[in-house]
């Protein structure tokens, strides 16, 4: 079984399914959302983050560097070169003070197990379990299904979350050892879903299609982030739960989640743009009118 590529796991979380739940978060993912705010999960491969503020120009990254990546600028400030950086690590190493380090980790689904069984005392006292996010569970299908069916052999709850845009083989075969989905949807218009997130939403909607008519899953949630000025239309709200409502109680639920900027910090670590700076958390009002809608559908969390 080939390695995992693993992000980052997050214990005691409580909002990504029931219970107290361990998050593993894979790396790679076919959208690109401008609101993302896990961007060092977009590439399938490891990274080097580099976080200014927390660096002290000491130099020893640079000493470190083997393919000699790293220089000081004119204007005393520390340049990696991307380009010529191999991601091999010995700077993060040196970094006594965290200011380099690598997005992706390696890792055997027995390394994984090992770590996720740490907290399954707070499983068993909760309800809780596992839950695999991203970037996108599927991008890792063979990976990610192993390592969730080497959960339930060993009676962990599992659930992932994904964007549902991947093959059906690859999704279904992951859907076999999951026993909670939680399911995006952005926008129901597939013109707008592609200028927001650079992919048609064709995919995602006949994916969840599929998975209603099989109803091996018994818990399913449809998330939505709201963005405003995107897709926070009482139009594409409606016409989502107009959409997910025609499957009956085969869907739970609808959880709207309203735009943050927690993930803004991220992007200059990894020389990327934050596109939405401008853009504010919807209002407390226009939440309650969008969940007042979902809840006219009978589909409220």
């Amino acid at each position: 079984m080939k390695n995992g590529l693993v992000l980052n796991i997050q214990r005691f979380s409580v909002h990504d399914g029931p219970g107290i739940r361990t998050l593993v978060f894979m790396k790679g993912c076919p959208l690109r959302c401008s609101w993302c705010s896990n961007p060092e999960s977009h590439k399938g491969y490891p990274e080097l983050g580099y976080v200014e503020s927390r660096c002290v120009k000491c130099g020893k990254c640079i000493e470190a560097c083997p393919v000699d990546a790293i220089h000081i600028s004119e204007a005393g400030e520390i340049v990696t070169d991307r380009i010529v950086c191999n991601v091999c690590g010995a700077c993060a190493d040196v970094c006594v003070y965290d200011a380099r380090e690598i997005a992706g980790k390696d890792t055997t689904i027995e390394e994984l197990i090992e770590e996720v069984l740490k907290d399954r005392e707070f499983y068993s006292n909760s309800g809780g379990g596992v839950t695999v996010g991203g970037g996108e569970p599927t991008m890792q299908h063979e990976f990610v299904r192993e390592f969730l069916k080497t959960c339930q052999d060993r009676w962990l709850h599992t659930a992932i979350e994904t964007c549902g845009h991947a093959p059906w083989e690859h999704l279904k075969g992951v859907l076999e050892y999951v026993d909670y989905l939680l399911y995006d949807i952005k926008h129901m218009d597939s013109a707008l879903h592609k200028e927001l997130t650079g992919v048609s939403n064709k995919l995602i909607l006949n994916n969840f299609e599929k998975i209603m008519a099989g109803g091996n899953i018994r818990d399913v949630v449809v998330r939505v982030p709201v963005i405003s000025g995107l897709n926070d239309s009482v139009e594409n709200i409606t016409a989502i739960a107009k959409f997910v409502a025609q499957f009956g109680e085969k869907t739970n639920a609808i959880e709207l989640l309203p735009y943050h900027r927690l993930g803004m910090s991220k992007y200059p670590q990894f020389d990327m743009e934050y596109t939405l700076k401008d853009v504010k958390a919807p209002t407390d009002e226009h939440m309650k009118t969008l969940n007042d809608i979902i809840d006219s559908f009978g589909l409220a969390i």
